[in-house]
């Protein structure tokens, strides 16, 4: 495996010319409003992000319509997330946590025909998380978030001084070795001005289905043969694949994020809407695609067929 480097200089020069909106994640419909306390604010995002991962299947997805607009995914779990938050935000308490059964959450986020998959799996992540930040934090987010000083990961020669990504591997929620959820928090945290990030230049995308899709239509990285029929379907992933896949993946994207001076976490605001809107699974919508002249899937049945390999994990 290598970084196609003429596709990632392409793919640099294309993202400088699109207008990426800016979300600060305070929206009420999704998270806790402005003004809220810390503490809870980052408390919500910690469990939140803890069971943010495959929330729609084939053939199962996880949606409704609220109000005319249909919320699936991502969207749905937040969407009830702030709706809980709001009717009580003590929920996300690490005691409260600690304590939720089965019940508890389904009657939280089962709504009318949708249904999360795996609730068992996520209510142990909770619980995990919970028991742990009681056990290590004294139950204080951002106590976690401190003691790491604003860093991502520990200085050079310094393992001790554990930054926040290598501190959130002792939950099991956080423990993906390519670190998506551990990213995906750091840019909740960070936009809502919890998290100053004292060494940016670690910071890298949460690489999850939507921006593997992407990266392999955009020919970012160049695979061996033999991994050709992942993106097909033809084949489960292994363990040890989907983690080189995404190593590989996630180190494309840096390079363009270098490239482009732009933001790992607002390359990933772009790229997480594009691929749940434009470059979906299914029928990509290609004719509306701003990267069109980089990918061939316009004009190329086999590209549009290729998505993101298979591997059942809570990672992402």
């Amino acid at each position: 495996m290598k970084i196609s480097h003429d596709k990632c200089r392409e793919f640099a020069e294309a993202i400088k010319e699109l207008d990426i909106p800016y979300d600060d994640f305070a929206s009420p419909k999704y998270y806790p409003p402005k003004g809220e306390p810390e503490e809870k604010v980052a408390r919500y995002f910690l469990f939140m992000t803890a069971i943010d991962h495959r929330t729609s299947r084939p053939n199962n997805p996880y949606q409704i319509t609220v109000g005319g607009e249909k919320l699936k995914g991502a969207s749905l779990l937040y969407f009830l997330g702030a709706r809980k938050y709001e009717e009580d935000p003590d929920f996300f308490s690490p005691y409260r946590m600690a304590r939720i059964t089965l019940e508890d959450f389904s009657e939280w986020l089962n709504v009318k025909d949708a249904s999360i998959p795996d609730p068992g799996l996520r209510v142990f992540l909770l619980r995990d998380a919970a028991r742990k930040l009681l056990l290590l934090y004294r139950g204080q987010a951002m106590e976690l978030i401190k003691s790491a000083y604003g860093r991502l990961y520990a200085p050079q020669g310094e393992p001790w001084r554990e930054g926040i990504i290598e501190k959130l591997k002792v939950f099991r929620a956080y423990e993906d070795p390519v670190e998506k959820k551990p990213f995906l928090l750091c840019k909740f945290l960070e936009r809502r001005g919890i998290l100053k990030i004292a060494d940016k230049e670690n910071a890298r995308v949460p690489v999850d289905n939507h921006l593997t899709r992407i990266a392999v239509r955009l020919e970012l990285v160049d695979f061996p043969e033999y991994f050709k029929p992942l993106f097909k379907w033809e084949r489960k992933a292994s363990k040890e694949e989907d983690v080189i896949i995404r190593l590989y993946i996630r180190e494309a994207y840096s390079y363009v994020c270098r490239l482009s001076s732009m933001d790992p976490f607002v390359l990933d605001d772009f790229l997480w809407n594009h691929g749940r809107t434009v470059c979906l699974p299914e029928n990509p919508a290609c004719e509306k695609c701003p990267l069109r002249k980089l990918c061939k899937g316009l004009i190329s049945d086999e590209v549009r067929s290729l998505k993101e390999h298979y591997y059942s994990t809570w990672y992402y």
